[in-house]
């Protein structure tokens, strides 16, 4: 996916055309003052977390008992390596001397405290490393700070390297290839790929291929590398038969004839979806064993360009394969002779609704095989997100986890001790979306929590397992990351969060709050926006910023320090609430990481978007805080969050007033059949014509605004421009932008926000 990242000087067109902007729903004679203004441009997500120090401290393993990380404080990044046998930090490299030697090898300006750099790996005898800036691989001696480019080929750098780092597999067009580290020589693994018959990626449904073309991206290999580096587990993905979809650019790069671009994309109840064969590639030999299974339908899982389907054991001879049907209401744990291509159904699962692997959406499946065989999964059987321990031959031997809260994601087995680490929420009471640590054993016995504190933990556990790193933070508890032994003890202080420059303009992070879902007993909780130059005597118009998941959340739980998707819809609220809005941003029925029941309710009835629940809040919100007006109630949102604005205008039309709807996928039936089979029902039925914002076009009665980038292929434009043709045809008034040259990524270029920030100003 290609990701478009406004420089924060851009904003200045934004502040003038603010300026001159008339408050025509609050003061039709005035300009919105400058301090509003000025404030905005500040909290601009980018420019916020750029004043945010020691917060997003990311440890990287070089060795089982060592780990090194980046710091950045107001005016440099610091970068660590701590030996936890010795209970040593010391410094790792010079920033001072690196800082200007990057600058003089890529001819850019480099600033210490923000260096552009990703993907960094350290050597494991410490003396090199390698990072990615401004599209190129790079080299930098430690002692040294030299910089020299990397001398891996371009269009290898996207591909992934072996464990045993002598190799990288990449793709080549159709096929994957190899290119060898020491001596160069690049040959091609696969050779029978077509244009959509093709190895080692992803079909174009999920893949992105306009974005990828146009910015002459290489895609990232959908592959696995087996532990001895000598084999390669992947797919063939056939897409011979989906049909096409077309985009066509209207300002083209060069010359002026527009250019069209094909590329096959399926919707749900198509008779013709991808599908992924599986193959072990074996490197040496370069011989394919394909996988004796039926093809793997296309489905969520896909939606990442990490192969979470297929993982290795450890002697590199089996396979195992988490297979999904379609519709994903039924899941089957395979395992495969690397050899043979004979593959054995250990376990299988059904369901009414979907069936996850993992509450977190498209992450890595909870399931792991033991040495002696034994199998842990997860499931919501009983209701919750819970672990289950299996015999080798699929019978269930024990329940591991039980009660009303939920796993969210193994990290670690101990089959030695036989201890599971896991993380898990909604045991330790107050906000159920906090994370936890944990350890239990196999059998259930002695669950112990292992991360104190009321806050959200990020955790990363030791190769060894000998010690583990907690970053604690909530939205209004800067993040706090200490290394403590496995029993939870602290070990070491690496760094605490320092947003004295925000707080310095008089602002205070945004208030947690809970409220009572529709059904008038659930809570649901969100966080409340107020602006810097608050005043409790006025009222307040008030903007739902909203996505209405089903695979995920909008609200913020951990500190907003990084450019991570909730942390910049947080600096997003807080930016708009500058110009005079308090902004809300909540969780309702339907949304992820509660129990089964909570989630279901958007299963086959994704027109409701949780929106009762929303009203409800607003309502009891407003009894609770007077100087919010009901009278004036705003929605905003992107993508989903689109569909659910548009939902809220034509639902609800007496409640909202104002609404931007921007990318919104607002008919699911014209959006990925990986998407709309899971979450509204497969086999496809007459529910998926209610879905549509468009039935709904006769109701609107406030200010709406329809944003779409004309070159968005993740959620066609055709979504937004046949919502509008509904609303022509139903007399309606209405606005709409199409952004030239955008694809699904517009939302924080400095245009589309003028454009939504303006949209408010004038109508709320």
């Amino acid at each position: 996916m290609a990701f478009r990242y406004p420089r924060t000087f851009l904003l200045l067109f934004l502040i003038i055309a603010l300026v001159f902007t008339p408050v025509s729903a609050r003061d039709t004679n005035n300009p919105v003052p400058q301090h509003e203004i000025t404030m905005a441009e500040f909290f601009y997500p980018d420019n916020a977390v750029s004043h945010i120090y020691h917060a997003s401290i990311q440890p990287h393993w070089v060795r089982s008992d060592a780990f090194w990380y980046s710091d950045n404080s107001r005016d440099t990044t610091m970068f660590y390596i701590v030996n936890v046998s010795q209970g040593v930090k010391k410094r790792l490299l010079d920033t001072v001397r690196f800082a200007p030697a990057l600058a003089q090898a890529t001819g850019k300006e480099i600033h210490p405290s923000r260096l552009p750099i990703q993907d960094m790996e350290l050597s494991p005898d410490e003396q090199t490393f390698t990072f990615s800036a401004f599209g190129s691989r790079w080299n930098c001696d430690v002692k040294t700070s030299r910089v020299s480019q990397y001398s891996v080929p371009a269009d290898v750098i996207s591909g992934v390297l072996s464990p045993d780092k002598s190799h990288i597999a990449y793709v080549n067009e159709s096929n994957l290839w190899l290119y060898d580290v020491r001596t160069g020589l690049k040959e091609p693994l696969t050779v029978n790929g077509t244009e959509n018959y093709f190895y080692g990626k992803r079909s174009d449904t999920v893949r992105y291929p306009v974005s990828e073309s146009r910015l002459n991206q290489t895609p990232s290999p959908y592959i696995v590398w087996s532990p001895d580096s000598t084999k390669i587990a992947t797919y063939k993905v056939d897409q011979r038969n989906v049909s096409p979809l077309w985009l066509i650019q209207d300002t083209p790069d060069i010359g002026k004839r527009p250019v069209l671009y094909s590329y096959r994309y399926a919707y749900p109840g198509d008779a013709q979806i991808p599908q992924y064969e599986p193959v072990v590639i074996d490197t040496r030999t370069k011989q394919e064993i394909f996988m004796n299974y039926r093809s793997q339908p296309e489905v969520s899982m896909m939606d990442t360009d990490t192969n979470l389907l297929q993982w290795w054991d450890q002697s590199g001879n089996t396979t195992y394969m988490l297979f999904i049907e379609r519709g994903e209401k039924m899941l089957r744990l395979l395992s495969g002779n690397a050899q043979t291509g004979v593959v054995r159904e250990l376990l299988h699962e059904t369901g009414k609704s979907y069936i996850e692997s993992n509450l977190q959406y498209a992450d890595r499946p909870n399931v792991a095989v033991l040495k002696n065989g034994e199998i842990i999964w997860f499931s919501e059987r009983d209701g919750w997100g819970h672990l289950y321990r299996y015999n080798p031959d699929g019978t269930l031997k024990n329940q591991i986890t039980s009660g009303p809260w939920v796993v969210r994601e193994i990290l670690a087995v101990d089959e030695t001790n036989g201890h599971i680490y896991f993380t898990g929420s909604g045991k330790e009471g107050g906000n159920p979306y906090y994370r936890y640590l944990y350890r239990v054993q196999l059998d259930g016995n002695d669950l112990k929590l292992l991360t104190p504190g009321q806050a959200d933990h990020a955790i990363s556990i030791a190769p060894d397992l000998s010690c583990f790193i907690d970053a604690y933070s909530r939205a209004d508890l800067p993040t706090v990351t200490v290394l403590r032994s496995m029993n939870g003890t602290q070990v070491m202080h690496l760094a605490s969060a320092d947003d004295s420059d925000l707080r310095r303009t008089g602002w205070s992070p945004a208030e947690r709050i809970t409220m009572t879902a529709r059904d008038g007993k659930t809570e649901i909780y969100g966080l409340l926006f107020k602006p810097t130059n608050f005043d409790n005597t006025k009222k307040y118009p008030v903007i739902d910023v909203v996505y209405p998941g089903p695979y995920t959340i909008v609200t913020a739980t951990g500190y907003p320090a990084d450019l991570s998707w909730n942390s910049k819809i947080y600096w997003t609220c807080q930016m708009l609430s500058e110009l005079g809005y308090v902004v809300v941003t909540m969780d309702g029925l339907g949304t992820a990481y509660r129990s089964k029941s909570f989630h279901d309710v958007s299963y086959g009835n994704l027109a409701d978007c949780g929106l009762p629940d929303h009203i409800a809040g607003l309502k009891q919100l407003v009894s609770r805080y007077l100087y919010m007006d009901i009278s004036r109630i705003g929605i905003y949102g992107k993508s989903a969050g689109g569909y659910m604005a548009a939902q809220a205008m034509l639902t609800y039309p007496d409640f909202f007033k104002v609404g931007v709807a921007a990318s919104g996928d607002h008919d699911c039936r014209l959006y990925g059949s990986f998407w709309g089979e899971k979450y509204q029902g497969y086999p496809v039925t007459g529910s998926y014509a209610d879905q549509a914002a468009a039935v709904k076009a006769d109701n609107l009665k406030g200010n709406l605004l329809l944003m779409t980038g004309d070159m968005d292929d993740n959620v066609h434009p055709s979504m937004t421009m046949q919502l509008a043709d509904s609303l022509e045809s139903a007399g309606k008034k209405y606005e709409i932008m199409v952004f030239s040259n955008m694809n699904h990524d517009l939302n924080y270029d400095p245009y589309y926000l003028k454009t939504m920030m303006r949209y408010f100003v004038q109508h709320l």
